[in-house]
C-alpha cells in the first residue's frame, strides 16, 4: 500500500505540492528513523514557524517556489525578532529554522525535487553566550535552602547532588528508573539523546544523598508503571517542567538568580577538568559524540588556569633593587630620560654610597 502511494507520487507533479503535506510527511520519516520525541517536535515547530511566515508574507507554500532566497528572508526574520524587554529572542548556539534545509535535502534524496536548493546555504553565525559555573558559596547557599531531613528537601538535596557529581542533563534525571541507579558501586546508567545509553560515576557524597532519600523518605509510586527514581510527593514520576520550576523556586532564597538546570552540568563539566579529570573521560560522561563538544570547557579551565597562575608571577617576587629606573617622555625627534626620584641611593650622592651595578671606567 505505501508503495502504491509513492508509485502514485511520481506521476503528478510534484512541484505543486504544499509545504504542509511535505512537512506530515517528513515527520512520518523521522519517526520511523527513531528520531527523540524533542527533536521531531523541534523540527514541526521549525516548519509550521516557516510556513506561517510564507503566508504572512503573500508568499507560495508550494515545493517549487521554495529555495534559498526565501529561506534566508525566514532567518532575517527570526533574527529581527524581540522579546518583551526588546532583546533578540534568538537562542544562543542554535541554527534558526534547521528544519526547512533538512526538509529540501530529504526532499533531493526521495526524488522530490531534481536537486537540493539549499545546498550552498551555510548556517549563520550565532554569538556564543560565554559559560557560567557556580561558586562554591554559591553552591553552599543553594544546599543550605534543602534541608535533608525532611521528605522534600532530601528529593531536592539527591537531586542537585547527582546533576552537580555527574553532569546529567534534565531529561536524563527525570527519566532515570530506579534499577539503572547503583548506590554500592556508586554508578548510575543514564538513557542519553538518540537512546544511548552510557554508565556515569558519582562520589561518596552524592553517595549519602542518594541513599538518604531512597531508603527514608522516597514516597511509594502510585501504580506498578511507574519506575522512574525521583518521584513528586504524589507518587507521580518528575516532568522537565517540574524540575525547571524546582531551580527557579531555589534561586530567589539561595541568592542565585542566574539558577537553571543546565548551569550544574555546566560546574560539573569545568570542576571535573580542574580536578584533574581527562577530557575524553569528560566526553564520555557527558555522552557527547565529539571532542568539539567538550572543548568549550577546555577554554574556560585554561583561562581560570592562567588567571590564578597570576598569583605566582616570578618577576612581582623578584626584588629588582639594583636596576636603575627611568621614566622617559618624548621631546620632539628624541627621547629624554629622567631617573625616578628613589633612583638617586643607587647613585654616588651626599651619603657617599655607590650603585653597585655601575660599571667602572
Amino acid at each position: 500500500m505505501v508503495g502504491r502511494r509513492y508509485s502514485r507520487s511520481r506521476n503528478v507533479n510534484k512541484g505543486k505540492l504544499e509545504l504542509a503535506e511535505l512537512a506530515k510527511q517528513f515527520e512520518l520519516h523521522n519517526r520511523s528513523d527513531g528520531r527523540s520525541e524533542k527533536t521531531v517536535r523541534w523540527y514541526n515547530q521549525s516548519l509550521g514557524l516557516f510556513q506561517g511566515w510564507l503566508s504572512s508574507e503573500g508568499m507560495s507554500t508550494r515545493l517549487r517556489d521554495l529555495g534559498e532566497e526565501e529561506v534566508r528572508h525566514f532567518i532575517l526574520h527570526l533574527q529581527g525578532r524581540k522579546g518583551v524587554r526588546g532583546e533578540s529572542v534568538q537562542p544562543h548556539g542554535e541554527q534558526p529554522c534547521p528544519g526547512a534545509p533538512l526538509l529540501l535535502a530529504w526532499l533531493h534524496r526521495r526524488e522530490y525535487a531534481e536537486c537540493n536548493r539549499l545546498e550552498k546555504l551555510r548556517p549563520p553565525k550565532v554569538r556564543q553566550k560565554e559559560i557560567e559555573t557556580l561558586t562554591d558559596e554559591e553552591i553552599e547557599r543553594i544546599f543550605a535552602c534543602m534541608n535533608p531531613n525532611t521528605e522534600l528537601g532530601s528529593r531536592n538535596t539527591a537531586i542537585f547532588s547527582l546533576m552537580l557529581d555527574a553532569g546529567l542533563r534534565l531529561s536524563e534525571v527525570v527519566t532515570l528508573k530506579s534499577y539503572d541507579v547503583h548506590l554500592e558501586d556508586r554508578y548510575v546508567k543514564v538513557l542519553g539523546k538518540g537512546d544511548k545509553e552510557r554508565i556515569v560515576a558519582f562520589g561518596a557524597n552524592c553517595q549519602r544523598s542518594l541513599a538518604n532519600y531512597d531508603r527514608l523518605y522516597r514516597t511509594k509510586t502510585t501504580g506498578r508503571g511507574v519506575d522512574v527514581f525521583f518521584l513528586c510527593m504524589d507518587g507521580c514520576p518528575m516532568t522537565p517542567d517540574a524540575l525547571r520550576s524546582l531551580t527557579t523556586r531555589l534561586s530567589s532564597p539561595a541568592g542565585v538568580s542566574r539558577l537553571h538546570p543546565h548551569l550544574l552540568r555546566h560546574t560539573y563539566a569545568t570542576r571535573f577538568l580542574l580536578n584533574g579529570g581527562d577530557v575524553f573521560l569528560l566526553k564520555q560522561n557527558l555522552g557527547h559524540t565529539t571532542l568539539a563538544m567538550v572543548e568549550k570547557y577546555v577554554h574556560i579551565v585554561n583561562r581560570m588556569a592562567a588567571q590564578v597562575s597570576q598569583e605566582f608571577s616570578p618577576m612581582d617576587r623578584f626584588e629588582m633593587r639594583g636596576a636603575r629606573r627611568f621614566r622617559h617622555s618624548l621631546n620632539g625627534d628624541s627621547w629624554k630620560g629622567q631617573g625616578y626620584p628613589n633612583a638617586a641611593r643607587f647613585t654616588r650622592g651626599s651619603s657617599g654610597a655607590r650603585n653597585p651595578y655601575r660599571k667602572k671606567r
